[in-house]
């Protein structure tokens, strides 16, 4: 199908998750277990903090173990038959100070019950709304591929709209869960989890985030999402535009802010794109048309190699300002406005708002037209 839902990112995000700033004092985390025929064997217990791997061990004696580590904040952790963090299959559960109990299957760890503590219990509800929507649309992904080996187009299609209705009732469940569970620690990290997705509205992500409680705003899942959106905002219209700095071509520093006062076309291109380099001419048209009314474009570069990022420079006229980190597609500018894709541009206004994107041939000079008058 050509739409994927939100949900098919949430198990890799677990373990790639990090708490990056917490209390200082740790306080202990217990989980009393039994397991069938494991006997002699060790059982291990992961979670990851100021992005670091923290992994505890117990030894299986009489079908029983106690797993005890240690955490900063109220967290995901999770369970394996080997030492290695990332290795599948696995067990989750949220752990806050309470004692926590399981009965782990030796042949199906991922369906291991874990119990004990408000948290974990949150979690567990988190958790089965999840499930809810997996099997539903593996369902409608089985329905769908019978209907394209039955060449069945209306079925298709009705399947299609039935997926995004299934998309938006998902992420209504997510919210849902997040206001009824204000308080818990487990709303912020759903939220840095299963609404950490570009595809998905920053406004849905907002509309969560103020429904948390503020007593959670030292929990590093909160801070997190909080920056994020900040951060998103800072690439939406009708916001202020996220400040950066990155270097000319004589590695003189230029900062965004640099042009507050004016109208500033901020434009991602690259030597190599070649639709960047057929639109240059319109916004070489748009820049001498409007410089002398307070309009200028500032030109940052997804290249890697210098040279042809100069030679572009001088062969297409941009004759305004260049900045690069040279990193290509790792720009971090690219990454702060969520560039996936050039040509891009943001047009931003004398107080640093963003009041347009994406403005292509015309659009950009009618746009222009528009606002100096």
């Amino acid at each position: 199908m050509k739409k994927t839902i939100a949900i098919a990112y949430l198990v890799c995000q677990t373990i790639a998750l990090s708490a990056q700033t917490a209390p200082s004092k740790p306080f202990p985390v217990k989980l009393e277990g039994t397991v069938k025929g494991m006997d002699g064997k060790y059982i291990y217990v992961h979670h990851r903090e100021n992005d670091v791997d923290k992994t505890d061990s117990a030894k299986v004696s009489g079908g029983k173990f106690t797993l005890k580590s240690k955490t900063l904040h109220p967290d995901i952790f999770w369970i394996t038959f080997t030492r290695e963090p990332a290795t599948q299959p696995n067990c989750f559960f949220f752990a806050d100070q309470a004692p926590l109990k399981t009965v782990l299957k030796a042949d199906s760890l991922a369906f291991s019950d874990v119990t004990g503590g408000a948290a974990q219990s949150d979690f567990l509800t988190y958790r089965a709304i999840i499930n809810s929507f997996i099997m539903m649309q593996l369902k409608m992904q089985n329905d769908f591929n019978a209907a394209v080996q039955n060449n069945d187009a209306n079925t298709q299609n009705a399947i299609r709209n039935e997926f995004q209705n299934l998309n938006n009732q998902y992420l209504n469940a997510i919210k849902s869960f997040i206001r009824t569970h204000a308080k818990s620690p487990v709303s912020p990290y759903v939220l840095q989890t299963d609404l950490n997705n570009p595809a998905i509205p920053i406004q849905e992500s907002i509309e969560a985030f103020e429904s948390i409680d503020k007593s959670l705003a030292e929990n590093p899942y909160y801070k997190g999402a909080q920056r994020r959106i900040e951060i998103a905002k800072g690439s939406t219209v009708g916001n202020k535009a996220v400040d950066f700095t990155q270097n000319t071509i004589d590695g003189k520093p230029v900062s965004l802010s640099d042009f507050r006062g004016k109208y500033v076309l901020l434009d991602f291109w690259a030597s190599w794109c070649r639709p960047c380099r057929m639109e240059n001419p319109n916004v070489v048209a748009a820049y001498h048309k409007f410089k002398d009314k307070g309009f200028t474009v500032l030109g940052v570069s997804m290249d890697t190699d210098p040279t042809k990022w100069q030679n572009a420079i001088q062969q297409d006229g941009l004759v305004w300002t260049h900045i690069s980190d040279l990193k290509g597609w790792a720009n971090e500018a690219g990454k702060l406005y969520n560039v996936t894709g050039i040509p891009a541009n943001f047009l931003i206004d004398r107080e640093g708002k963003i009041v347009a994107k994406d403005l292509r041939g015309e659009a950009l000079e009618q746009k222009l037209a528009e606002l100096l008058k």
